[in-house]
């Protein structure tokens, strides 16, 4: 059977607006692809060419019968993380996901400096908070939504005069309860073709 080439998805960032949001846990998650977010998600900014890594994990014991033929696999297990890179490094909101809400302190330019951010790199566990990540193909809208997800790691921050400073972030990603089900990460999609 041919492929058919309108089910594949080429993801690009969207023209006017971010491509990850983060709000405080408790906000009103979406549920279409397209519909307007709460106001209390804030742009995360650009990230990288690397693009978004979904990485989900099953484990599994494998249990043999007397002839060492496999029998059954139950799980023991499921994780789910999203790695991203951001590429604005000194744009507040992002700070404040890669080194937590209340260790970042901004003050408002005045007629005697600029802007003033305050970053303090603390022991503490990062916070808890709700993400979506929308990537558009054409008319269509892929959104992926996490009701809870934490900083698990931030990897090694580069500055050299040949490069930009930029923070590679994996998250963990954590079972969100909704009415009668749950998930880990919800995918919205709108293929953007309306029925004339």
């Amino acid at each position: 059977m041919a492929t058919d080439t309108s089910k594949v998805y080429v993801p690009s960032p969207p023209k006017v607006k971010g491509v990850i949001f983060r709000a405080p846990l408790g906000t009103d998650l979406p549920v279409t692809a397209k519909e307007a977010l709460d106001a209390a998600f804030k742009d995360q900014g650009g990230i990288s060419d690397a693009g978004i890594t979904n990485a989900q994990t099953r484990d599994v014991k494998k249990i043999k019968d007397f002839g060492g033929k496999t029998i059954a696999t139950p799980q023991s297990d499921y994780t789910e993380t999203v790695e991203v890179e951001f590429v604005e490094s000194t744009r507040l909101e992002t700070l404040k996901t890669v080194f937590g809400d209340d260790n970042v302190t901004f003050t408002a330019a005045t007629s005697t400096t600029g802007a003033l951010i305050e970053v303090d790199h603390t022991a503490a566990s990062l916070p808890k908070s709700a993400y979506v990540l929308d990537t558009v193909q054409g008319l269509g809208l892929r959104r992926q939504v996490i009701g809870i997800a934490q900083p698990l790691t931030v990897g090694d921050v580069v500055q050299i005069n040949s490069d930009i400073v930029k923070y590679k972030v994996t998250f963990e990603c954590f079972e969100y309860v909704d009415g009668a089900k749950a998930f880990f990460m919800r995918e919205l999609l709108d293929d953007g073709i309306v029925t004339p």
